[in-house]
């Protein structure tokens, strides 16, 4: 099974947008939304632009939480589970949330076979924590904040049958 893991999309429509043409992304059964939609509005390009199953876990950055719940009852596929997510796809314990701390201590207590997460803009698509493949998509929005600079809009395909997360960038 492949699914596609994005983030931090801070309202960059235009990367998004560039992001869910992708054909790999297209090809994918599942997406995996690690945080930070941000704008209410976003849930609707997603919905039109994705018509397999979106789980959608909140970040800091996400505001209008009511409104992001609203719009996405307009879509059948679209699932918001809070700050935590956890299921068993391809055969795998997965488990999402946005930050890489409770990421990381999520995959050091084990029971997990793979943990998502964003927040931080950096790519991780195979750090193996114990047992745990742990892996961060690092942003569409393709900036980092904390360093104040550009860098690659990215977003990861994960291919469960391995389990193994490839980058892809916008």
């Amino acid at each position: 099974m492949k699914i596609a893991v994005i983030s931090d999309i801070h309202d960059n429509i235009w990367n998004l947008q560039k992001a869910l043409a992708m054909p790999e992304l297209q090809a994918t059964e599942e997406m995996l939304l690690c945080g930070y939609l941000c704008s209410p509005f976003v849930i609707h390009l997603l919905g039109r632009a994705y018509s397999r199953p979106v789980h959608l876990v909140f970040g800091n950055n996400d505001g209008d939480v009511k409104a992001i719940i609203r719009n996405s009852k307009k879509y059948s596929n679209i699932h918001i589970h809070g700050e935590y997510f956890r299921t068993l796809v391809g055969g795998h314990a997965l488990a999402m949330n946005h930050y890489p701390d409770k990421a990381r201590e999520i995959a050091e207590n084990g029971g997990f076979d793979i943990v998502c997460y964003g927040h931080n803009h950096i790519v991780v698509n195979d750090e193996m924590v114990g047992d745990t493949l742990l892996i961060n998509p690092g942003a569409i929005m393709g900036y980092n904040g904390g360093k104040l600079m550009d860098i690659p809009a990215t977003y990861l395909i994960l291919d469960t049958a391995l389990p193994k997360a490839e980058v892809y960038q916008i």
